[in-house]
């Protein structure tokens, strides 16, 4: 057997190995607020607040207490500005339940002015019939004097 068969048998062995991991969830998503700079702290903070309370929760006659009358949104599926904003969640339905916690979140990570939450999606899996995978989505906001200027996501146009 050459080097190149070698090679090619050993990756055929190890790629189970190789495989991707399924995405899941902090355990503790209060450490996850948790910073050593108070202002980064400040930040996750009202970027969590803000998606537990205005984005899943649909409160959004709270979305002043979080937001700019200016933001800027980079979702194709939403109007930049608070009214185009509060348009777009208007549609997906009424208030919810506040949850004291955020289903699926992974990760907050805060530099600057800037905060990202990553979070667990599962999808069907295209390949195996009635099988799922999980891969991450994010949501990153840039906060200004306390309040969300900005925001991006990984939203495809619908």
């Amino acid at each position: 057997m050459n080097r190149l068969h070698l090679i090619l048998a050993l990756a055929t062995i190890c790629s189970p190995a190789f495989a991707a991991l399924p995405v899941v969830p902090a355990a503790d998503q209060a450490a996850l607020l948790k910073s050593s700079d108070p202002k980064l702290a400040a930040n996750k903070k009202v970027a969590y607040d803000f998606f537990r309370i205005v984005l899943r929760a649909r409160h959004l006659d709270q979305a002043e207490k979080f937001m700019t009358d200016d933001y800027i949104q980079h979702n194709p599926n939403a109007e930049t500005g608070i009214k185009g904003f509060k348009d777009f969640f208007t549609r997906l339905g009424p208030p919810q339940a506040i949850a004291a916690t955020v289903p699926g979140l992974v990760a907050i990570q805060a530099e600057g002015d800037y905060v990202t939450l990553s979070f667990v999606r599962e999808y069907d899996h295209p390949k195996e019939k009635g099988k799922k995978y999980t891969t991450t989505w994010f949501d990153m906001f840039r906060i200004v004097n306390g309040k969300i200027v900005e925001h991006w996501d990984s939203a495809m146009m619908q």
